[in-house]
């Protein structure tokens, strides 16, 4: 029984943590939270830096530094419309009128293959907003804020505690169920 229960717990342990490395991959466009709406359009967001060996990350960036932003245009018609890209670092105020400077740009063109792709370097305790403009009647206008939030022990304590209570728990209930049992046979 003891076997039975420490495999239950580490089985449940195990999908906890797959599910945390599961987060982003695997998930339906309407769930997805790189994907955003640029009025009747969608458009999902990646951004990719070396220093995390190429995983994805949407608006939250894990270290500052160089990063290759990536928007996939996902309706067809998108792609025939002309668009500019521009990456602002925001000032104290942390809204668009509080911009500081514009740390990248992509002048207006078409990107007939449905990618827009650029390159800004990004540091640490800064607030950044994307601003991507669309042609159409009237002009869309995304503006997407983009923030370096390090990764640390405390973003993944309660799920350091949550792991160790169950195997708490689990080593409680099993030691207790032998104790039950070998009063029984007494």
């Amino acid at each position: 029984m003891l076997n039975r229960t420490m495999m239950g717990a580490l089985l449940g342990l195990g999908s906890l943590t797959a599910s945390l490395a599961f987060a982003h991959g695997g998930t339906a466009i309407q769930f997805d939270t790189c994907v955003v709406s640029l009025g009747k359009y969608t458009m999902h967001f990646t951004a990719y830096q070396q220093a995390t060996g190429g995983e994805e990350h949407c608006w939250d960036l894990p270290s500052p530094g160089k990063t290759i932003l990536v928007f996939d245009l996902v309706e067809t018609e998108m792609r025939s419309k002309p668009a500019e890209l521009r990456i602002v670092e925001m000032g104290e105020s942390g809204d668009i009128g509080g911009v500081v400077k514009t740390i990248a740009h992509l002048p207006t063109k078409v990107f007939a293959q449905g990618t827009i792709t650029l390159e800004a370097s990004f540091e640490a305790e800064k607030k950044y907003i994307a601003v991507l403009t669309m042609s159409d009647t009237p002009p869309l206008v995304l503006k997407a804020p983009i923030q370096v939030v390090p990764e640390s022990v405390g973003a993944n304590a309660i799920y350091i505690v949550l792991g160790l209570a169950a195997i708490g728990g689990v080593v409680f209930f099993a030691l207790r169920q032998r104790r039950h049992r070998q009063a029984e046979a007494v």
